[in-house]
Formats: structure tokens, sequence, C-alpha cells
């Protein structure tokens, strides 16, 4: 132990003379942080105590009323034990020199002792080499005929800077989120079979608002058509958004989204002298989705979803019977029915 202050002793008198030269009666401001870890380490009021205590004078004040000011941190050390490093800068702010500690110690107390002798000679090296003072002697008991002496008066109190607050690393939660995918889509009501389609999907979060923004193009595989002789294949693409009210957990996000559909059905005629029109047909749907986000292995994700839409317009495909007569070869469902699953990536 003795060595080891020793060491500290010769590291700090070698430092630049700046910091040696004129310190006698100089006055400092102290800014001291306890990472994260490091909440039973000294703490800045009785830090400054203990280097007052050693120079034996009050020697901290405000840091616009101070001739040094000494910044300094504690945290745990990767191989174990603590570390903490120490700057003293001039009333210019210009660096004067920095001193690293290093201790293997389990308990943070082991820092104590070597913080508070660092520190004193970065302020006062020549008052910090002295011995400390001996203890005051007891006042002597006075009898009833003699007056006590009148109680000395209170130190004045000491002015330090107030111990910055511990904060925790940042959480990927306080920034911006983004998940971007390739899906597989079934959709059920919209044409007269199981749509399967193709497609593309993104997912925003701002910055801790619970909310995503939703976003996504699919491709449908041709579907047919197919009643009493008359055919017809159907060309399907839609694309949609939405607002995702969001429980963002560790693992897993889960979702409520509310949104629509807009997009088109095209009808080729299969069979010729049927009536078949291949007028353009609109898609306008109001939708209601719940989903589920995963990642896998940063940055790949995982994201899947149900949902059910109303459509606003109901197309119709018509044909011509053999009779003559005009009946319907397709229209849109009351209900439309919606499930895909897709795999992409998760930033951050």
């Amino acid at each position: 132990m003795r060595l080891r202050l020793a060491a500290l002793v010769l590291g700090v008198c070698l430092a630049p003379p700046a910091i040696a030269r004129g310190a006698e009666g100089k006055t400092s401001s102290l800014s001291w942080l306890r990472m994260p870890g490091a909440d039973t380490c000294i703490a800045t009021q009785a830090l400054a105590r203990n280097v007052e205590e050693r120079l034996g004078r009050s020697v901290f004040v405000s840091a616009a009323e101070a001739d040094l000011s000494v910044e300094g941190r504690i945290e745990k050390a990767k191989a174990g034990g603590w570390r903490a490093v120490l700057t003293v800068r001039d009333a210019t702010g210009k660096q004067l020199g920095t001193r690293e500690l290093t201790r293997p110690d389990a308990s943070c107390d082991a820092m104590n002792e070597p913080l508070t002798l660092v520190i004193a000679l970065m302020i006062d090296p020549e008052a910090a080499m002295r011995p400390k003072p001996e203890p005051t002697p007891p006042v002597p008991t006075t009898t009833a005929s003699e007056e006590p002496p009148p109680p000395p008066p209170p130190p004045p109190p000491t002015a330090t800077t107030a111990e910055q607050p511990t904060r925790p690393p940042p959480s990927r939660y306080d920034q911006w989120n983004f998940e971007g995918l390739g899906a597989v889509t079934f959709a059920s009501g919209l044409t007269p079979s199981v749509a399967v389609g193709a497609g593309v999907e993104a997912l925003l979060y701002p910055p801790r608002i619970p909310v995503g923004f939703r976003g996504f193009t699919t491709l449908f595989y041709p579907s047919t058509a197919d009643k009493d002789g008359a055919k017809a294949s159907l060309d399907m693409l839609y694309l949609g958004g939405a607002l995702c009210p969001t429980i963002r957990g560790q693992r897993i996000n889960v979702m409520g989204c509310l949104g629509g559909h807009l997009g088109l059905i095209r009808p080729r005629a299969e069979t010729s002298g049927r009536g078949i029109k291949e007028n353009i047909l609109p898609i306008w749907n109001a939708l209601a989705e719940l989903r589920v986000s995963i990642p896998i292995v940063r940055p790949i994700g995982f994201q899947a979803g149900v949902g059910a839409a109303l459509p606003l317009f109901r197309s119709t495909i018509e044909y011509r019977t053999t009779t003559g007569a005009i009946e319907e070869l397709h229209k849109v469902s009351i209900v439309v029915l919606t499930a895909d699953a897709g795999l992409g990536f998760v930033f951050p």
C-alpha cells in the first residue's frame, strides 16, 4: 500500500510546473462523476472533505470563483476492481495534467485514500506533503469561578460542485427504429379464391413514442373466376399504410394497427363472346390488424400479422350467360381477411 501511494506521489509531483508552481492558497472547483455500477464509491461531498482535511484549509469554491478545476470520474475496471481518471485545468480551461488510478480491490473504499492524495497534490503539492495536523487538545475544565471561553465561530461552508447524477446507458427506444422486410401475403374476399402475393413492408418507430408507422405494397399472382363456362383471370395490386400503437418489449413488439388499402383489380377475359369487360376496378378498404415483430439475430428480424378489412368499393365483374342475361362472375366480399409473414432487417 505504501509503495503504491509513494508511486502516486512521485507521479503527481512530476506533473508540469504549471500545476505545482504557485499553488499555495489556490482555490479549486470539483466535478466528480460516479459511472453506472460505481454507486458505492465515495461521493463528491465526502471526497471534498477528505481533500480539505489533507490540505489543512478550505479549498473548494464554485467554478466561477476557482483558480483551478478538478474533474474526475470513477468506474468499474474491465479486468475487475476500479478505475478513476482525474484532470486538472486552469481558470482559462487549459488542461494542466491528467492522472489515472486503478485498484484491483472488490470494495471501492480502497480508492478513497489514493484519490484524496492525488487531488490534494494536484491543487497544492506542498501542503499535501506536510504531515497531517495534530488533533486539537481538549479544552481544560473550568472551575465554577471561571467563565468558559466563547465557542469558536463555525467554519465557513464549503462550496463544491453538485454531484452529477448517474445516467443509464442510452436505450434503443430513445432513438429512431426501422424495420424493412419482404413478405408473403394471403388475402381472402377480394378474388374468388384465396389470393397469394409477395411484397415489401416497412415500419418506422419514432423515439420514446409507443406508435409505429407502417407502409406496404403487394403484387398478387393471377387468380381465376369461372362460372357457367365464362372464365376470366384477375390481376391484383394494392398498397397500404397504417398507424400502429405498439407495446415494445426487449424481445417482441406487439402492435394493433388501423389503416387501409388502395389498389386495383384488372380482369382479363379467357373466353370470348361472354361480355367480360376488362376495365380496371378500384380497391379501397378500411383495415385493422394485429401484428408481432421479433428480432431473431440482429439485424435480422421476423414480422407477421393478421387483419380484417371492410371494402368501401365492392367491385363487380359481370358476364353474359348463354341465354343473353347479364350475371355476376365475381363480386368483392363484404369482409376481406388478410395474413402475412416475412423476414427483413431491424435497425438499430
